[in-house]
């Protein structure tokens, strides 16, 4: 994600340590899509790079103003262009014929975000997609990391012009100082005021205006930079001392803080964006450890093929490991991939098309040659070009023949029969709500009070009155649970979020007269858990029973992270227990759909299973 000058390199100085800075950011969203323990928030990375890019794009634009007193957008657009776009085509091409051959769902998943990504409107796509649930199932679209692209794009596009605007104020750049700040603050305040963790978190992760602050930190730097002079007045040994601090405080929020916590939406990634600020200030220091440390050579390296690393290192973790947690050997398979084709793209796409391989050779072509060396010249340009050109359109037009004619499948392999087991489980759970409105199975008298000792295992569980509240895993066991749960209520809905199950919970107890002897939380395969589990038991009062299911959803960054909630809650609080479903289900492949999450009929019943187990050991001790 390295920028490129609208003016000569003379003019600007090459900060060596950015990149460094760079390497750093690319690591940590590698370590977060490899699953690897230490980068619970990797995608703070992702952060890093908003606030370099903010900073070398305003710091360039500055430089600009200052010479010629104006930006010239056409160049600035054009080399943005040129700097993002052949890297992003070949990688959509080469996705595009791989996942045909050898995955027809991640194929499915990027001709869908195909364009998206191409014309930069990614962020947008993922914020209204009308994708269905059981089309989106499986490992995300190799497309997705896209988004924040997107997001920079966008900024290329508007940042300028408002910058421009301000040029008549040359004397008075402070004012524009105070309008990126109010910007940014602005944008962090979106933030955490349309965070709501009832809901998809999409609009405000995805979203330019909630993001866009990142950015603006990174080009409210290069202002201030401009108009005092920071980088020079505060003393070094400060400055290094404060980047050195940020960047320990920075790895421990990524090693620390989960990647979908509250914290990050209600102003943690406005922290992390101030730590990185911090840091470019420390690197501009060369006499610095911290300029030191990012300049060493392996990180510079990884720095200059940043943008190729973070392009390709997605769609191969989906391709080979399919996004889930791996063995050590294909995580190294995947990563030294990732290198390989990173350096590729930089030295035979990236590099020569932003140093103007091509306008030096267009000019070439149309050179009236003077001598006979020159004509030879210009012959081989015109023969090497017309082979790049014709060797480009005939993998563009052979991926675009796959898009239009290779089959598409999806990650579930019988959708018709799910969303007719959903309208059956719908109307089953009706009848059930409809008969405990009547008072027919609402009575205070629970199924474990009276006799319980005379009673078999199954006439104990037919007589409990459990209220089950889960997603679509907890509705492919309707049939099966109400077969052992004969006098429960199974509530479950396709895509359900963990939150919901509050405001559940209280419409059968306040509207529908329900109370019963526990309630079984089946819930967290779509999105993190928030602070669900304690609302809910507030709710319940600290003496009926609470079984929470744990998740099994290898393709979602949140499943360890709500497992591991669910464990510690229940070790802590009284009358909670675990239903593992993950360790119940571990290596059991044939229980699962395709997606590795959706039940089988041998996997509902396998459920089903776990969960009666679970409710005997409490009812019967």
């Amino acid at each position: 994600m390295k920028a490129e000058n609208n003016i000569s390199e003379s003019q600007i100085s090459y900060i060596k340590g950015i990149d460094g800075l760079r390497a750093a950011a690319v690591l940590m969203v590698l370590a977060y899509h490899l699953k690897l323990p230490f980068a619970r928030s990797g995608l703070l990375g992702v952060t890093i790079f908003f606030v370099i890019s903010g900073f070398l794009i305003t710091r360039i634009l500055i430089k600009e103003i200052e010479n010629t007193n104006t930006v010239n957008l056409k160049n600035f657009w054009v080399k943005r262009i040129r700097r993002l776009l052949p890297a992003i085509l070949t990688m959509i091409i080469a996705l595009i014929f791989a996942s045909a051959a050898f995955d027809r769902v991640l194929f499915t998943k990027a001709c869908e975000d195909l364009w998206s990504a191409v014309f930069c409107y990614n962020n947008w796509r993922q914020i209204f997609n009308q994708v269905s649930y059981f089309e989106n199932a499986g490992a995300p679209s190799p497309l997705t990391h896209c988004w924040s692209l997107a997001i920079e794009a966008q900024f290329y596009l508007l940042y300028p012009v408002l910058l421009l605007v301000f040029t008549r104020f040359k004397k008075k750049k402070v004012w524009f100082a105070g309008i990126t700040i109010v910007l940014a603050a602005a944008s962090l305040g979106l933030m955490w005021f349309l965070f709501d963790p009832a809901k998809d978190p999409s609009r405000v992760y995805y979203g330019t205006d909630t993001r866009a602050f990142s950015l603006l930190f990174g080009g409210l730097l290069a202002q201030i930079e401009d108009l005092i002079g920071i980088e020079k007045k505060l003393p070094g040994k400060l400055r290094d001392t404060i980047g050195i601090m940020s960047f320990i405080s920075l790895l421990g929020m990524v090693a620390v803080v989960d990647g979908y916590s509250s914290f990050l939406y209600k102003g943690g990634q406005g922290i992390a964006s101030f730590l990185a600020v911090l840091m470019i200030l420390a690197v501009q220091d060369n006499t610095g450890f911290l300029n030191k440390f990012f300049s060493l050579y392996p990180l510079i390296w990884i720095g200059e093929r940043s943008y190729g690393i973070y392009l390709w290192h997605y769609p191969i973790i989906l391709m080979l490991g399919s996004g889930r947690k791996t063995a050590w050997w294909l995580i190294i398979a995947e990563v030294l991939l990732t290198g390989m084709c990173a350096a590729l793209s930089y030295h035979f796409i990236e590099t020569p098309i932003r140093h103007g391989a091509i306008g030096r050779n267009i000019e070439i072509m149309k050179r009236q040659p003077k001598t006979s060396r020159e004509r030879k010249k210009q012959v081989r340009t015109i023969l090497r070009n017309a082979k790049v050109a014709f060797g480009a359109l005939a993998l563009g037009a052979g991926a675009m023949l796959c898009v239009v004619y290779v089959p598409r499948e999806t990650a579930l392999g019988n959708i018709d029969d799910m969303k007719k087991n959903a309208e059956n489980a719908y109307k089953l759970t009706s009848q059930k709500t409809a008969k405990l409105k009547e008072g027919e199975d609402g009575s205070s008298e629970t199924g474990t009070k009276d006799g319980k000792k005379d009673l078999s295992e199954e006439e104990l569980l037919a007589k409990l009155k459990l209220l089950l509240i889960g997603d679509s895993i907890a509705l492919d066991v309707t049939d099966a649970y109400y077969e052992t749960f004969a006098n429960s209520i199974s509530d479950t809905e396709i895509g359900r979020n963990a939150v919901e199950s509050i405001d559940i919970y209280d419409s059968y107890v306040q509207e529908n007269g329900w109370d019963g002897d526990g309630v079984i939380f089946a819930l967290g395969s779509n999105g993190p858990l928030y602070d669900t589990l304690p609302a809910l038991r507030e709710k319940m009062g600290t003496e009926k029973p609470l079984f929470l299911v744990t998740v099994k959803a290898p393709h979602e960054e949140w499943e360890n992270s709500n497992n591991q909630e669910m464990n510690k809650f229940a070790e802590e609080t009284a009358h909670t227990y675990v239903i593992d479903w993950y360790k119940a289900s571990e290596g059991q492949k044939d229980w699962f759909d395709e997606d590795g999450t959706h039940l089988l009929p041998e996997g509902a019943k396998a459920y089903r299973d776990c969960i009666k187990q679970a409710v005997l050991k409490v009812y019967e001790n």
